[in-house]
C-alpha cells in the first residue's frame, strides 16, 4: 500500500470537509422554509366615521393567519382611522385586537405607518405622532430598533434565515415626502448579503404604492426618489414589493432595465373597499391580478424559491376563503 504524502493528505481532508460543509449546510438552507403573511389597511371608515378599526375583519384575519402558521406578519399601514387626538387610544386598540393574539400564538408582527397613523390632527406638533407610535409599540410590542436614528420604530429590517424584509416609512417629520430612505436600505442589503444563508430573498414594504393604482398620492408623486428606490431594490435582487393605501388587492408588474418589479397592493384588512377602474396611470404597468375583496397574502420561501399566494373572502368579508392570485419566482444561486 503506497503512502500518501503529507500535502496530499491535507488537500484530501480539505476537500472532504468542504464536501461535508457544502452538503450539510447548504442542503439544510434549501430545505428550511420561511413563511410569512402580509396584510394592511384595517382602519374603520372615516366619512361617515364608524370606528378606529374594523374589528370583524381583523378577528377573521387573526383566525386565518394563525392557521397559516407563519413566523411573522407584515402589515402595510393604516392600522387605524387616526387624524385624531386619541391616536394613542386607537393604536392601542389595534395592538390589543390584532397584534397581541398573534404574539401570544408565537407569531411576530411588524407594521409600517400609514397616512392615518401618522397624524394627531392639523395642529399637532412635529413628530408628535411618531412619539405616540413608539409609546404604543414598546416593551414586548416594540418593533426592531435597527433603523436610522431619525426613524427608529418606523423604518427597520427583519432577517429570518435567507429572508430579508425591509419595513420602510415614507413619512418624514409626519409630512408627505412620498419617499423612502434608499441609502439606509442599500446599506442594510449590502450588510445582510454577506451573511449565510443565501441566496437572499429581499422584500420591501411601505404604505404607499410605488405606482398609482387608485391614489395618486404615492411614491410615484416623487418620481426621481421613486426611481432611485426601484433601481437600488432591483439591482440588489429584490423582486416583490408590498404596500397598501388602496383598499383592494392588486398585483402588477413593470419591466425595467434593472429587472422586473412586482407590486402587490395588500389593502384588504378591513378598510372600506374601493373599486379600481382597470387602468394604470403609468402605461408601463402590466396587470397580473386584481380583486375587490378582504384578505391577505402568504409568502413561502424555501431555498432559492418563493411562492406568493393571495387569499381572500368576498367584498363583504364573508364566504369561503379562496386563492385570488399565485406568483412564484426562483433566484439564481
Amino acid at each position: 500500500m503506497r503512502r500518501r504524502s503529507f500535502p496530499a493528505m491535507v488537500v484530501s481532508l480539505a476537500m472532504l470537509f468542504s464536501t461535508i460543509f457544502t452538503a450539510g449546510f447548504v442542503s439544510a438552507a434549501d430545505k428550511s422554509q420561511v413563511v410569512f403573511c402580509v396584510a394592511g389597511d384595517s382602519r374603520g371608515s372615516v366619512m361617515p366615521y364608524s370606528a378606529p378599526i374594523n374589528k370583524e375583519i381583523l378577528a377573521k384575519l387573526v383566525t386565518a393567519l394563525k392557521a397559516e402558521k407563519p413566523q411573522f406578519v407584515l402589515f402595510t399601514g393604516d392600522l387605524v382611522s387616526g387624524y385624531s387626538r386619541d391616536l394613542e387610544k386607537q393604536l392601542t386598540l389595534w395592538r390589543d385586537t390584532f397584534m397581541k393574539p398573534l404574539l401570544d400564538a408565537g407569531i411576530k408582527v411588524y407594521a409600517c405607518r400609514g397616512n392615518h397613523d401618522k397624524s394627531l390632527g392639523r395642529k399637532s406638533k412635529r413628530n408628535a405622532a411618531l412619539k405616540v407610535w413608539n409609546k404604543v409599540f414598546s416593551g414586548k410590542f416594540a418593533f426592531p430598533q435597527n433603523g436610522p436614528k431619525n426613524a427608529l420604530g418606523v423604518t427597520y429590517f427583519v432577517r429570518d434565515n435567507n429572508v430579508l424584509a425591509l419595513i420602510l416609512d415614507n413619512y418624514k417629520d409626519d409630512g408627505y415626502p412620498h419617499k423612502v430612505n434608499v441609502a439606509w436600505m442599500s446599506k442594510i442589503i449590502s450588510q445582510e448579503k454577506r451573511k449565510y444563508p443565501y441566496p437572499l430573498h429581499i422584500f420591501a414594504i411601505c404604505h404607499e404604492p410605488a405606482f398609482t393604482v387608485i391614489h395618486k398620492d404615492c411614491l410615484g408623486k416623487n418620481k426621481k426618489a421613486r426611481d432611485e428606490f426601484l433601481k437600488s431594490f432591483l439591482k440588489a435582487g429584490g423582486v416583490a414589493f408590498f404596500c397598501g393605501h388602496d383598499h383592494l388587492y392588486n398585483h402588477s408588474k413593470v419591466e425595467l432595465p434593472e429587472g422586473v418589479f412586482h407590486q402587490f397592493v395588500c389593502g384588504g384588512a378591513g378598510a372600506p373597499l374601493k373599486k379600481w377602474n382597470g387602468k394604470y396611470l403609468d402605461k408601463r404597468l402590466i396587470k397580473v391580478q386584481s380583486s375587490k375583496s378582504f384578505g391577505y397574502m402568504v409568502v413561502k420561501v424555501a431555498g432559492n424559491k418563493a411562492t406568493l399566494t393571495a387569499k381572500g373572502w368576498n367584498d363583504k368579508g364573508t364566504g369561503t376563503l379562496k386563492t385570488i392570485d399565485k406568483f412564484t419566482y426562483t433566484l439564481k444561486k
